[in-house]
């Protein structure tokens, strides 16, 4: 029998209880987040979820610095970015919430959240190595490097500095934020600003956290989905990741939360809701391997490191969330 790993465990384990407990505290979730700004003008989440990723990004470059961990930057795949994240935006708003809030919610008791995992970690199966699996490598094959095998960034592409980079992003976007410094957010649910900064933070831990298992992975809620599921039922992975556990963390901290804030409960969907949620689940999972990533993976994690095909991946991840809700909800 092979000796348990505590130091992976115990890391990736306590990883996703703070994660999940932050996400549930602040209602933290990029459906909402663009819904929100898009049907009712409120850009709280979105405000949020801007500030988190600046901080992740100053998170990342402070590890850099210190020699910390050494961290991969993605590729830009930008055929698969694209498609994958476009997508992956229409999935979430079919589905009703994005890979993060799909997982805490497991903890408020919401038992469409199961659903829409179930459809995820399919769907990730399906294109990763299933019949979509060639698909997928199809995609992602097209490469735009900086040099021989080299990951453009905004900083590698402009020649300046991620500092300085960082702090233009952060004056433009501070702008924007600081019209909205009033704005709190949902009810019972902390501020934007400590929202995003929680949120932030623990983005730059997770790719400290992850250096106790194989290799830095940050958090992601992508292929982890769906090994999941198949761990259990074929023994693939051939064994539990460090990325596993961190998923399975996030709705014990969301329970946590939920608990104290007296908002868990058990919900059930309506049964005319279940195809379209399983379905925007399944479209997500796929997407998301296609993508190389989820929102909070390639929208924060590898986005932190100014990779140019996360913040693609991101961006069509946005525009195809908008384009469904126009579709859906704003056209006329």
């Amino acid at each position: 029998m092979d000796e348990i790993d505590w130091p992976l465990i115990v890391s990736a384990l306590g990883t996703g209880i703070a994660f999940g407990f932050v996400l549930q505290r602040g209602g933290f979730c990029l459906t909402r987040a663009i819904s929100n700004a898009a049907l009712a003008g409120d850009t709280a989440i979105l405000r949020a979820y801007v500030l988190a990723l600046l901080v992740a990004m100053a998170g990342v470059q402070v590890i850099l610095g210190f020699d910390l961990v050494e961290i991969p930057v993605r590729q830009l795949h930008w055929l698969s970015n694209l498609v994958g994240g476009a997508l992956f935006g229409v999935g979430m708003i079919l589905s009703g919430g994005c890979s993060g809030s799909t997982w805490y919610r497991v903890g408020e008791g919401a038992v469409g959240a199961c659903v829409i995992l179930l459809g995820f970690a399919i769907g990730a199966t399906t294109v990763a190595v299933g019949a979509l699996d060639p698909l997928r490598r199809a995609l992602q094959r097209p490469v735009i490097t900086t040099g021989p095998g080299a990951a453009p960034t905004l900083a590698n592409v402009t020649g300046l500095s991620p500092w300085i980079v960082i702090a233009v992003l952060a004056a433009a976007a501070g702008l924007w934020m600081w019209r909205a410094r009033g704005e709190v957010g949902g009810h019972a649910k902390w501020p934007w600003p400590m929202t995003g900064a929680a949120v932030g933070v623990m983005i730059a831990v997770g790719w400290w956290a992850s250096t106790y298992g194989d290799r830095p992975v940050g958090i992601t809620f992508a292929a982890n989905t769906g090994h999941l599921l198949t761990y259990p039922m074929v023994g693939y992975p051939t064994k539990a990741t460090w990325s596993m556990w961190m998923a399975l963390g996030v709705p014990v901290g969301a329970f946590v939360s939920a608990k104290r804030a007296g908002e868990f409960g058990w919900k059930v969907p309506p049964g005319d809701s279940l195809v379209k949620i399983f379905g925007g689940g399944l479209l997500m999972g796929g997407a998301a391997l296609i993508a190389e990533g989820c929102n909070i993976n390639q929208g924060l994690t590898n986005s932190a490191t100014l990779a140019l095909g996360s913040l693609l991946t991101f961006a069509a991840m946005g525009a195809g969330a908008w384009l469904t809700l126009w579709a859906l909800y704003m056209r006329r």
